[in-house]
């Protein structure tokens, strides 16, 4: 039976990247967004690898969307091996005092209600097949003081903690998830940032680095990694023997200060 990735986010950039790569991988996919024609192009890409494609148009916001998803992709595919909760939201950076609270609010729920109604929809079925990976993208500003983008740190920073407090509550039952941070990516998201025409090139990563380091982490080999936040650039088989000399480090989240070369994540 071959294995099965549930992508959030799936109509474009990163989270298409991802379903494109795991479709190379040999994964069939669920392909989840909210504008249905975008999320077909992305299926056809998958069927390009000979992998099936299902295409759920849905808001994951919405308790009932996410559950009509679930039921959907398990009838067709009769489990899920991994969720990859990418779909985010960033709306235009200003002032807290400032901010429009149904706006502000909107941050949250799609970055942090979404992931969480997403993990509690697939989570039991993983938990009984004693098996699945969910990996979260993340960013470096929930681990610091986002100034003028405090939703958007805010959402990510308690999106870290769900990753914490899931994962540590599924320790050894063979379920694993990860935070990953993809880096600075040009995205419709990103497209809208302030220091858009100040940030060199050499800031960007391209959807792909982050899709390959999702299927890195799905190998296997970085089990020992899980419940860890995980950037874009951290060198994984040297966070591994770095967890291996001093087990405290497990759990070890992003520097609240991050050093500037790795300061790439939006």
């Amino acid at each position: 039976m071959p294995d099965v990735a549930l992508v959030t986010g799936a109509s474009r950039g990163i989270g298409r990247a991802i379903a494109v790569r795991l479709a190379k991988s040999g994964y069939d996919l669920a392909l989840v967004a909210r504008s249905e024609g975008p999320l077909r192009e992305t299926a056809a890409l998958v069927e390009g690898f000979g992998r099936r494609a299902l295409t759920a148009a849905a808001d994951i916001t919405r308790r009932g969307d996410v559950e009509a998803v679930r039921a959907t992709v398990l009838d067709a595919f009769g489990h899920v091996d991994v969720l990859v909760n990418n779909a985010g939201y960033a709306s235009r950076p200003q002032p807290f005092a400032e901010w429009d609270p149904d706006d502000w609010w909107q941050v949250i729920e799609t970055n942090l209600r979404g992931p969480a109604l997403m993990c509690r929809a697939l989570l039991p079925e993983m938990l009984a097949r004693r098996g699945g990976y969910i990996i979260n993208i993340n960013s470096l500003q929930g681990s610091r003081v986002s100034g003028a983008g405090s939703a958007y740190g805010v959402s990510k920073a308690g999106l870290m903690r769900l990753t914490d407090a899931v994962a540590d509550e599924v320790r050894g039952s063979g379920v694993t998830l990860f935070d990953l941070s993809p880096g600075l990516v040009r995205t419709e998201m990103t497209s809208g940032r302030p220091d858009l025409d100040a940030l060199p090139e050499s800031a960007w990563s391209p959807p792909e680095a982050a899709a390959e380091k999702v299927a890195q982490l799905l190998s296997g080999r970085y089990d020992a990694l899980h419940g860890r936040f995980v950037h874009l650039t951290d060198d994984l088989d040297d966070l591994l023997g770095r967890i291996a000399g001093d087990a405290r480090l497990l759990r070890m989240q992003p520097p609240a200060d991050p050093a500037p070369e790795n300061d790439k994540t939006a």
